[in-house]
């Protein structure tokens, strides 16, 4: 077991205090804090700590200078020398961008330099807090109905012109994203007017409170097209690759395979790819909330459209309860209250915001305290292992700890 320190992503739609408060800092922060990534992905690793040493080792290094020995013979036989998955706690007090992921199929069949990373990227989001997203398009006669209410000519005309075609959704999606930039200001513009006169539902308040951030971008007609949900806290959304979606407030754990490939619509200041997102996005292909089994103090999520991550959830309680995934990778996240783990002869102690790392031949580890753990590991039958990752892990950081 190693304590890791996760990295910080600052993004506008962030917050100055949630993850601050999660993991123990003064807040307000001077810089919104929108992502908390608790991992090995090359462009934010988690670091490992180790005792007496102010600088430690970056976790995809580590991993890299013995992928076998850490990450187990059958995780590196499925997906190579790299960690699968990657755990965030996301803190969103404004709208993200419009976005849809690719599969790794599509990742392969892209043009040169479209993505950063060779996987896909499905993701799952568990709810913290209350949480708003939109996910999923909705079909073309609720579409139809909803926009041609809001009596706006061109969009009128631009769904009467999409509902011949083969997908008319994506025919409207099209329209709607490629119009020049002036008469996309417009359209935003009327149909903003008209919102102001249909009602005070949630998905309409949402789309009036991301136009205070984006008063003239299409991507708020964009979100009329789109299902608006609320997830109450312990519920969670599975986003296979092809949803288009957004987040829009609240606060979640989120478990994705360890790729960093994002396709941008609208509602963003980042470089779009209109092309690419109607080249991947399924128009038809809805979100999924895939109940949890319970054992005990644990309730498990296996996302069976996938083998990237599996995701844990372990209450507080008195009593030691084994720790999910052994014989697995995995990483830890304590919230709410402290957590000892212990196992091998060895204890850590996780307050609050604390994560650790576990070697795939880490010995079976207990957890007990009042906290709460979130447990995340590739989603693939327990392999083989050897006895010595741990010793060779142990090694790897002792010989950065010396050269520091």
């Amino acid at each position: 077991m190693y304590r890791i320190a996760p990295q910080i992503r600052n993004y506008p739609w962030g917050s100055h205090s949630v993850l601050a408060r999660l993991t123990g800092r003064p807040h307000p922060t001077d810089v919104p804090e929108a992502e908390l990534w608790i991992g090995a992905h090359p462009n934010a690793s988690a670091t490992v700590l180790l005792p007496g040493v102010a600088a430690g080792r970056t976790l995809d290094s580590a991993i890299r200078s013995d992928p076998v020995g850490v990450l187990g013979p059958g995780c590196v036989s499925r997906f190579g020398p790299r960690l699968p998955f990657l755990l965030k706690v996301l803190a969103v007090e404004d709208v993200l961008s419009i976005q849809c992921h690719p599969s790794t199929a599509q990742v392969r069949t892209a043009p040169p330099a479209t993505y950063p990373d060779r996987w896909g990227k499905p993701e799952a989001i568990l709810a913290l807090t209350r949480f708003e997203v939109f996910a999923g398009l909705r079909p073309f006669q609720q579409i139809q109905d909803r926009l041609t209410r809001l009596r706006v000519p061109l969009l009128t005309r631009l769904i009467r012109e999409s509902a011949t075609a083969p997908d008319p959704v994506r025919a409207l999606l099209r329209g709607l994203l490629r119009l020049p930039n002036a008469v996309g200001r417009q359209v935003t513009a009327d149909v903003l007017g008209s919102l102001r006169h249909d009602g005070s539902d949630p998905a309409t308040c949402a789309v009036r409170r991301a136009a205070l951030r984006h008063p003239d971008n299409i991507g708020l007609v964009v979100l009329l097209m789109m299902r608006y949900r609320e997830l109450t806290p312990g519920t969670l959304m599975y986003l296979s690759p092809g949803v288009m979606h957004t987040y829009v407030s609240g606060t979640a754990v989120e478990i994705q395979a360890n790729s960093d490939n994002v396709v941008r619509a609208a509602l963003t200041a980042k470089p779009t790819n209109v092309a690419e997102l109607l080249r991947i996005v399924d128009t038809a292909r809805q979100p999924s909330a895939p109940p949890p089994t319970r054992s005990g103090r644990t309730l498990t999520w296996p996302i069976r459209w996938q083998t990237h991550f599996a995701l844990h959830y372990v209450g507080g309680g008195s009593t030691g309860v084994m720790l999910p995934g052994h014989g697995s990778p995995r990483v830890a996240l304590a919230l709410g209250a402290p957590v000892r783990l212990s196992g091998g002869g060895h204890d850590l102690q996780l307050a609050p915001g604390q994560c650790c790392f576990l070697t795939a031949t880490e010995p079976p580890v207990t957890a007990v305290g009042p906290g709460e753990l979130y447990v995340a590991r590739p989603a693939v039958a327990k392999a083989r292992t050897t006895t010595r990752s741990a010793d060779v892990m142990t090694a790897l950081l002792s010989t950065t700890a010396t050269r520091s």
